[in-house]
């Protein structure tokens, strides 16, 4: 049975939402991440500091959370680390519920018990997001790092479904999981879970070569989006040119992230600073800072080079990632082409000829370069009476 967001009644809803919140310049989702602590070590993890990370107090996240509920938020995705490493997410959890928050969280699941299952349910969490690498322990615990995780994993997952909370899983592919793609994606829709399969590695926050290592090669990409293709077949993409005009996506426009110890940006993978909740008010922050203005007043009809693009359906413009690489949220670095043009090479491989000589020649064909940037500056607050204080154990 589909899942209330995979209808098209719920994403037209969610489409007039965001129209009319955007009219009234609301946000209208938040991420929150309360904390960058976790028992796992993942290889491919974005977060620089796991530990030392400065957190805001319980007192601080239950005024975030009034704040949310009266700038007109009504959707929170509950993230870190991991949630449940926090002591007091069980009260914050109820807290947005009695505001009438709807909540989604994000966990590696190894912590899930029965017990917070049933907390999850109680306060109506309308999903939860888990992450899993491997249907093989030897695979998925190597890059948690951390032995018995993946049986943990599946203990929380199988606690989410008994409890009657749909439950999305994230495959983060690897070389190794390649040829795993179709069991790994059988296996959990089976069990009615929905999959969704991320090919590409997330700079470290920092915007640093660290996790390049891990980045599939072109090869590599094609092999695994040809088994994702025949997984779960879908229709070509429009290019961007057969679409109305709107934003590459709602960060900074509908959608913003908070960190740990009380920045805000656009997005978890979008780091420009826009302001601290520390120092003013959620809602002044959205409405006055000259950053998110830089962004909202760029959208899709400012893309000139992408218009012409064949492949642009195909490509997921992330201006998050691209801020990372170039500096620039409004400047595609090369490694968006390159993998424009690996979804291409697979879709041919299980649709057959699709593009024309002239389409392949539209997609600009640069080698995807090391990054050049330096002194990326990260927007870590610090408070200035000295770095913050961390909550529970």
């Amino acid at each position: 049975m589909p899942q209330p967001e995979d209808t098209a009644p719920y994403h037209a809803f969610v489409a007039s939402l965001r129209a009319a919140w955007i009219k009234e310049n609301r946000p209208l989702e938040a991420h929150l991440d309360i904390t960058y602590r976790c028992d796992l070590d993942c290889q491919h993890c974005y977060l620089d500091n796991r530990t030392n990370w400065p957190e805001m107090t319980t007192a601080e996240w239950l005024n975030v959370l009034e704040q949310l509920q009266a700038a007109g938020v009504m959707f929170l995705v509950w993230s870190g680390g991991d949630v449940i490493m926090r002591s007091d997410f069980g009260t914050l959890l109820d807290r947005a519920a009695a505001l009438g928050l709807m909540s989604r969280v994000k966990t590696h699941g190894g912590q899930l018990t029965a017990e917070w299952a049933q907390r999850f349910a109680r306060d109506k969490v309308g999903r939860v997001d888990i992450s899993v690498y491997s249907l093989r322990p030897e695979i998925h615990d190597r890059l948690t790092r951390r032995p018995g995780s993946l049986v943990n994993t599946l203990r929380g997952i199988a606690a989410a479904r008994e409890a009657g909370i749909p439950v999305k899983i994230s495959c983060y592919v690897q070389p190794s999981t390649i040829s795993e793609i179709g069991e790994i994606c059988r296996y959990f829709e089976d069990m009615g879970c929905k999959i969704v399969f991320n090919t590409n590695t997330v700079l470290d926050h920092s915007a640093s070569e660290t996790l390049a290592y891990l980045q599939l090669t072109d090869d590599d990409l094609v092999r695994a989006r040809v088994e994702i293709l025949r997984a779960q077949p879908s229709g070509l993409p429009k290019r961007l040119s057969e679409l109305p005009s709107h934003a590459p996506c709602a960060a900074g426009r509908t959608a913003l992230y908070i960190s740990p110890d009380g920045e805000l940006w656009p997005c978890v993978n979008f780091p420009m600073a826009l302001g601290n909740l520390r120092e003013k008010p959620l809602l002044a922050i959205w409405r006055e800072s000259t950053a998110r203005a830089s962004l909202v007043a760029w959208d899709n009809d400012q893309r000139t080079g992408c218009h012409s693009c064949a492949g642009s359906g195909m490509c997921f413009y992330c201006p998050g990632d691209a801020f990372k690489k170039t500096g620039d949220f409004r400047l595609a670095p090369a490694t968006f082409h390159a993998a424009t043009r690996a979804k291409m090479r697979a879709w041919e491989i299980v649709q057959g000829d699709t593009f024309s000589a002239d389409d392949w020649q539209s997609v600009p064909a640069e080698e995807a370069k090391p990054l050049t940037r330096k002194n990326f500056h990260f927007p870590i607050h610090r408070a200035k009476r000295g770095s913050g204080k961390r909550v529970g154990p």
